[in-house]
């Protein structure tokens, strides 16, 4: 094919405004209402297209051939059926990178940024430190943690499915974090830890009823809830913590607020501190032990 040729496919690519894809969400999107159709197509033409609000100001044009208009409308069904923007895309920004997500990771919350912020502001100075995420998922926590802090980085998951994922996302870091597909129950390193993380399943299964509709049916169960005992993890971990946590090393936490009493008995003789997120929700747990 002649140059002539190429240049006559390129230039007669269809495009399409980006105000009249934006439309096309606002007025087929019914599976949110309010605020939350326009919140949800902003995010979409973002994570999908990588357009900003400044791009929609612009009305930039964008290649709209059929596989794209394909694509697009695929994904205008699955919003519809409530699944999560990001498993759409493939896609969650946290903290300060974009990591690969899909069903066999929970999507990364906010409020996992905040105790990500506290561990680093906590843990930063000039020692070389062993971190354990327990429970990595996509591996978000581990990888941010390696990119701020002076350490190795250690992940592990029991399931196979998520540390696939965190070694997709292990890229960000050129491979630096180590991700082992193991429970803590069965986990034996051979290192000790001055820091260990965890955001365990702390969802008690008999309040799945008050879980929003689209995380019930999309997101990992196993990641979400815990069936007999809410406690279950975190005792697994004190346990675990006890023989493989260093003298003068910490344990962070995610918690569900509403044991909170329970775990402060659960911790007792270790010294143990709740802090509120931006909500004003007692949402995660420190733990020194000394």
């Amino acid at each position: 094919m002649n140059f002539l040729c190429l240049f006559s496919i390129f230039i007669s690519m269809p495009d399409i405004e980006s105000n009249s894809i934006y439309n096309e969400l606002l007025n087929k999107v019914n599976y949110y209402s309010g605020n939350d159709i326009k919140n949800i197509s902003l995010k979409y033409l973002y994570q999908k297209f990588n357009l900003t609000n400044s791009d929609l100001i612009l009305n930039k044009k964008l290649e709209w051939n059929s596989k794209v208009k394909r694509s697009f409308y695929d994904d205008l069904d699955k919003i519809n059926n409530g699944v999560p923007i990001q498993y759409i895309t493939n896609s969650q920004f946290f903290y300060d990178e974009n990591f690969y997500v899909d069903n066999n990771v929970l999507i990364p919350r906010p409020e996992t940024e905040e105790l990500v912020s506290h561990i680093i502001k906590r843990e930063r100075d000039n020692k070389k430190k062993n971190i354990l995420d327990i429970g990595t998922g996509s591996g978000c926590i581990a990888i941010t943690l390696y990119k701020h802090l002076n350490a190795h980085v250690f992940g592990i998951d029991l399931s196979k499915g998520a540390i696939k994922i965190a070694n997709t996302n292990n890229r960000l870091v050129d491979n630096k974090v180590r991700f082992i597909s193991e429970s803590i129950e069965e986990y034996t390193p051979e290192t000790k830890f001055d820091v260990i993380v965890s955001s365990p399943p702390y969802i008690y299964s008999e309040d799945k009823n008050k879980v929003e509709s689209n995380v019930l049916n999309y997101e990992p169960h196993e990641a979400l809830f815990v069936s007999k005992d809410p406690l279950y993890f975190y005792k697994k971990i004190l346990k675990f913590s006890r023989r493989y946590l260093n003298q003068n090393g910490n344990i962070y936490f995610e918690i569900n607020d509403k044991y909170e009493s329970e775990l402060e008995l659960l911790f007792s003789e270790l010294e143990c501190k709740f802090i509120k997120d931006i909500y004003g929700k007692k949402r995660f747990l420190f733990v020194s032990i000394t």
